[in-house]
């Protein structure tokens, strides 16, 4: 591994324990301080609970694959590049919630995207070694 791919790999690691536990912790406090007739309530084809159960998840999974990409195992690249398709689905899914209540919160999840959408060359040539 070379200087730049150590670079990368450091890079993305810290990108995916950090952005996991924004999504695991803000999904969890969510799900604490929320009212429960507001979790289940059934309003524009939508039930929240699912989205913030689904949030949870991709979060466990992109600190796991951080987590595996620091003790640099050997299924990390595969994990992570699983970890971003995740984050990457999940993000476009709530694109458009998100811009219409809260237009601020779309230009982190646009740094998101972009940062993983940078990272897939580098992911698919380190998880086909």
């Amino acid at each position: 591994m070379n200087k730049k791919d150590r670079n990368i790999t450091i890079f993305l690691f810290t990108f995916l324990i950090v952005v996991g536990l924004y999504m695991a912790i803000s999904s969890a406090i969510t799900l604490i301080g929320t009212d429960s007739e507001l979790l289940f309530e059934f309003a524009n084809q939508d039930m929240p609970i699912f989205n913030y159960i689904a949030q949870l998840g991709v979060g466990i999974v992109a600190v796991f694959s951080g987590i595996a990409m620091w003790l640099r195992l050997t299924w990390a690249p595969n994990l992570a590049l699983f970890s971003s398709g995740l984050l990457i689905a999940h993000t476009l899914n709530n694109m458009g919630k998100t811009i219409y209540d809260n237009p601020v919160q779309a230009i982190i999840m646009v740094i998101i995207l972009i940062i993983m959408f940078q990272s897939f060359p580098f992911l698919m040539r380190s998880s086909s070694r």
